[in-house]
């Protein structure tokens, strides 16, 4: 009997000590996933802007560049054969979009300069989107 009730409280402390060790785990682990889900974002979104410059300098088709507060998304719109394309970007929630003009890439690949301004909730900085006038790319800066 005694050997029970000790194999019984050895079972309760295992199952106590793995809870307490999942709970102080788990917000760490759904920080690193927010955070991976942020670079993807500007990963994302590096690569379809350099997909819009090179269908407008190959093609010369204008791409739209709108941001949808709805769908909380980006959008890259462009004709193909009279044909509206869109491509989207999903905005994970910890980034808020504090401004975005909307605006064009040109049939050359540039836009006018303009910044955007973004926000993450996981580490509270901002990020400036500084569009260039010259080559028509833009760099991003945290503050």
């Amino acid at each position: 009997m005694k050997k029970e009730a000790f194999t019984m409280l050895e079972t309760i402390i295992v199952l106590i000590l793995s809870v307490v060790i999942i709970t102080f785990s788990f917000p760490n682990l759904m920080r690193s996933r927010q955070v991976v889900a942020e670079h993807e974002f500007w990963n994302d979104f590096r690569q379809s802007w350099q997909a819009a410059q090179v269908r407008s300098k190959t093609k010369h088709i204008e791409t739209m560049v709108t941001f949808d507060p709805v769908s909380y998304q980006i959008e890259f719109d462009w004709r193909d054969q009279q044909k509206l394309v869109k491509g989207k970007l999903d905005i994970p929630e910890t980034i808020l979009v504090r401004k975005f003009d909307d605006f064009k890439m040109h049939e050359n690949g540039y836009t006018k300069p303009r910044t955007q301004e973004f926000q993450s909730s996981i580490n509270g900085r901002r990020y400036l989107m500084r569009i260039q006038l010259a080559w028509g790319g833009y760099r991003i800066e945290e503050k």
